[in-house]
């Protein structure tokens, strides 16, 4: 166990410095797995398990550590994830509408830097009173932060954590830059493609990690099962009787998908959110304390109002958008306090259809550049606000102190929304021919600009957002829930049975591992999938990157190779002194 000192100090020059590197390190590998797979789980076991090994290499140059240094680190590391999945989910949404014609353009780098500062910096300091309700008083169960936290305790001085997720990380890298080099593109087995029915192989182990986080009820019997429905069943159909062509069957459940995801969002909010509003809103009347952070609260959203304002939207936009992160914080600090899921875009998408309607109401005009600025700002804030929930557990847990861990978010968020714009820049660039087709979907961001601009399938959607809706209301309301997940069920059939089936291989292992086995892997499981989706991240972007910078194939893989290489001798190195 790492050694603790009582009153041990969490927040110290090398652990700001290894959250800066690890929030750093999130920020561009969770970039690229938000927009390669449309979803994103909570980093804070790699960032755990990577804050500690870090911090025990610094120990021998510095002294001991302690556990409290260790969570503030991977408190702060966490961030560059959260921030990363409040741009990608919405941003690209304005090349999708530019590859339709649509005369709308991205924002300068500056402007959206300010806003993903401003969004930041205003969800950390709105997080203060949420924490004092919803982990303080009312004690949610914040799984994601209860869980780091056990790893945290758990932790050996560099110990097995770190030899799984090293394994993981180098033999995955390994794996993806072979891929890359011999087939690129999967397979294609065409079984009816007269109807539509055909099935594609594509070996990412991104997926499997990430359906093995997910558990079976979300990968499995969700995601799977709307990717099974809409891509085997329902295009076939429709292409049979004469319905639809394949392709325009294709964009119908796409449509309907989407439809969906929305219908959950929406369905949560009314039976949910708005008879726990009393509950939920509670802490925006608490501002209580004399510390800076409280006292500076409403004073950042005047000037987020301002700095909004200036990158060009409308003020009365502006101030929805203020008004808006005010309202969606709260939701999200609760949603994810509960269910350990947080629909952030889903947020962003409701201010920025209030907005639309509002200014459409008063004969004002909103033009699609600003609309999606909002939604991004609603969305980052959001994501911020309410995923730190899981950094306030487990200070909570571990005995850290709460304020350590505000001060290091705020300075990981300002760093990683420097960054964000640029990130997001470079992967357009590097993957722009690949954006929005299997290979790179950004399911979120297309999600956005319909709801925006409009969709092909109007009816479809619709369809879609009724049944989920309909569906999510009578849960709340019986108080139980469906062995199936609308939202993720929308999701399966917007993004098709590529990574439905590999997400289920993810969370059959996953159901064996844990039902079948007792829970054999535990943590080691988890940390495994964290460094099967650290590798995949490493080796694609790291090697695309390359070859954007001009360095040949086999030469970028060359790299690549030896530095996976020597993970893999470290791991086995460790491997060696842990059962020697």
């Amino acid at each position: 166990m790492l050694p603790e000192e009582a009153g041990g100090a969490g927040f110290t020059l090398r652990s700001v410095i290894i959250a800066i590197l690890l929030t750093v390190f999130l920020l561009v590998v969770s970039s690229y797995i938000a927009l390669r797979i449309g979803a994103l789980p909570w980093p804070i076991i790699f960032s755990a398990v990577a804050a500690g090994a870090l911090l025990q290499i610094f120990a021998k140059i510095n002294g001991k550590t302690n556990r409290h240094e260790m969570n503030v680190a991977q408190a702060g590391g966490t961030v560059g994830g959260l921030l990363a999945s409040g741009v990608v989910f919405t941003i690209p949404g304005i090349l999708y509408l530019q590859n339709q014609g649509v005369a709308v353009s991205m924002p300068g780098v500056l402007s959206l830097a300010a806003v993903c500062v401003t969004a930041g910096v205003l969800g950390v300091l709105l997080s203060v009173p949420m924490r004092r309700v919803f982990v303080d008083q009312e004690n949610l169960p914040y799984p994601s932060g209860t869980a780091g936290a056990e790893v945290i305790k758990a932790e050996t001085r560099i110990g097995k954590g770190t030899f799984f997720l090293a394994m993981a990380l180098s033999l995955t890298g390994i794996f993806v830059l072979l891929r890359e080099l011999y087939f690129p593109a999967g397979w294609v087995l065409p079984l009816a493609p007269e109807i539509g029915l055909t099935l594609a192989l594509y070996p990412m182990p991104l997926a499997v990690g990430i359906g093995y986080l997910l558990g079976p009820k979300a990968s499995v019997n969700s995601w799977f099962g709307g990717s099974f429905i809409g891509w085997m069943i329902l295009i076939p159909l429709m292409a049979s009787i004469g319905f639809a062509s394949t392709a325009e069957g294709a964009g119908i459940v796409q449509n309907a998908g989407m439809g969906m995801v929305i219908g959950a969002g929406i369905g949560f909010f009314a039976s949910y959110v708005i008879p726990r509003s009393g509950k939920i809103f509670r802490p925006l009347f608490q501002f209580r304390g004399s510390v800076w952070y409280t006292k500076s609260t409403p004073l950042f959203s005047i000037i987020a109002f301002v700095v909004l304002w200036l990158v060009g939207i409308h003020p009365v936009g502006a101030l929805i958008a203020v008004l808006g992160v005010w309202i969606m914080v709260s939701v999200a600090a609760m949603m994810t306090g509960e269910t350990d899921i947080d629909p952030l875009e889903q947020f962003g998408i409701i201010i920025g259809l209030l907005a639309i309607g509002f200014f459409g109401l008063v004969g004002l005009q909103l033009d699609y550049l600003s609309a999606f600025m909002i939604v991004a700002f609603v969305s980052i804030a959001s994501a911020i606000a309410g995923d730190i929930g899981h950094d306030y557990k487990s200070a909570k847990i571990l005995g850290t102190r709460a304020k350590d861990i505000i001060k290091v978010d705020l300075i990981a968020v300002i760093i990683a929304a420097l960054l964000a714009p640029f990130v997001l820049n470079f992967i357009m660039d590097a993957y722009g021919s690949e954006f929005f087709t299997p290979a790179m979907p950004a399911p979120q961001a297309q999600l956005v600009a319909g709801s925006i601009f409009g969709f092909a399938h109007p009816w479809a959607f619709y369809t879609g957002f009724i049944i989920a809706f309909v569906w999510v209301v009578l849960e709340n309301l019986a108080k139980r829930r469906a062995p199936i997940l609308p939202m993720v069920f929308g999701i399966g059939l917007f993004l098709g049975l590529v990574l439905g089936i590999l997400l289920a291989i993810g969370g059959l292992i996953r159901y064996f591992s844990d039902k079948k086995y007792a829970g054999l892997f535990g943590a080691a499981g988890i940390i495994t999938a964290a460094g099967v989706m650290g590798g995949e991240g490493i080796a694609g972007l790291g090697h695309k990157a390359m070859l954007v910078a001009g360095i040949g194939s086999p030469l970028s893989a060359g790299f690549f190779f030896g530095v996976f290489g020597l993970v893999l001798l470290g791991a086995l190195a460790l491997r060696r002194r842990m059962f020697s």
